[in-house]
């Protein structure tokens, strides 16, 4: 049995986010696991009732490092290495922008982070990302040996291709238009000027944005949004599983064309939905979605505005993409995803 400690201090501020959805996948998959025993902890915020009798979570305490229980493997899946006693340690790395300059973050934020980040990754055991681009980039800033680093592709639920659940009352006059779906942080990195100025121009196309300001919201989003008639643009800061499974379902296209991903899971979310998939053809994103969605370069709105043109006007084409996205979603589970963790676990140790 290996016994395994996790940070999984996203799920305390909020179960929306690419991180947390990790975070809860994680543990649920290790307290399934005939191999693992689980214990998730959290430093701060406080997890939902409905998550705490799900999972099984505590909060760290600065004793936990000195006379806590001993684990195995401690693993941060929260870009921090947790303070718990352990045999050997593992470290998530989601992404690489924090690690140097960027235009993704405030610049103290990004200094401050990224020092932690780099001094954490010369302590850790074992170093897992979630894609072979992160890998990749990590590699190329020289902070951790090849052989100790190994990528575990995430993964998705897929629903039943025939599930058709009922449209509540507050989404039923949206769904029967067309409209372009967007699910992400608004925030600089996820392009958000790229999206408006794909649909903008598109007579009778509706614009439906689903996530939270991030950085660079005041400065950049509101201003790209401002350029969208505020008829055809549809805001939702938080949505139920159940709410956007229905939006996904009934988009023309998900459009989502970051300048920057450590891996994107609304891409598979999208896809195994049965939404069609139009997304950067560069970092994670291209990765992730392969020749099952439609590649554009982030800095070419046109593009996008084609192929959202063509999904209108072609039913096979349209068809044919939704058929090999959900072909693409199926090959990532959340079952091989943390089997792979295991492998490494046990090469770890």
């Amino acid at each position: 049995m290996i016994r395994t400690g996790y940070d999984v201090n996203a799920l305390a501020h909020s179960a929306y986010g690419g991180i947390a959805q990790v975070c809860f996948h994680t543990l649920e998959q290790a307290q399934q696991h005939p191999e693992v025993a689980a214990q998730g902890y959290y430093r701060s915020g406080r997890p939902s009732e409905e998550l705490i009798s799900e999972l099984s979570l505590k909060k760290m305490s600065l004793g936990d490092r000195w006379w806590g229980e001993s684990f195995d493997i401690v693993h941060g899946l929260c870009h921090r290495l947790p303070r718990l006693r352990g045999r050997r340690s593992v470290y998530t790395l989601h992404d690489v922008w924090s690690l140097y300059p960027n235009r993704y973050q405030s610049p103290s934020f990004q200094k401050k982070i990224g020092a932690r980040m780099r001094r954490e990754l010369t302590l850790v055991d074992f170093v897992v990302t979630d894609s072979e681009t992160t890998r990749t980039n990590l590699l190329e800033l020289d902070l951790a040996p090849p052989e100790k680093v190994a990528v575990a592709h995430l993964g998705v639920e897929t629903p039943p291709e025939n599930d058709d659940p009922p449209v509540p009352p507050v989404l039923a006059g949206l769904v029967a238009t067309r409209y372009v779906l967007f699910v992400g942080r608004l925030e600089y990195r996820k392009n958000l000027g790229h999206v408006v100025d794909a649909v903008a121009p598109l007579s009778g196309v509706k614009l439906v944005l689903v996530g939270q300001p991030g950085f660079g919201y005041e400065e950049y989003v509101r201003n790209c949004l401002g350029k969208m008639d505020n008829a055809r643009l549809h805001l939702f800061s938080k949505v139920t599983s159940e709410e956007l499974a229905i939006l996904y379902r009934h988009a023309v296209a998900t459009l989502l064309p970051s300048w920057e991903e450590g891996f994107g899971l609304p891409i598979l979310e999208a896809m195994s939905h049965g939404s069609p998939v139009i997304t950067s053809n560069c970092s994670a994103s291209a990765e992730v979605a392969a020749e099952a969605a439609v590649l554009v370069p982030p800095d070419d709105p046109a593009t996008s505005r084609a192929a959202v043109e063509r999904l209108l006007e072609d039913p096979p084409y349209r068809d044919m993409l939704i058929h090999a996205g959900r072909a693409r979603a199926a090959t990532f589970t959340w079952e091989r995803y943390f089997e792979r963790l295991v492998e490494i676990y046990r090469s770890v140790l």
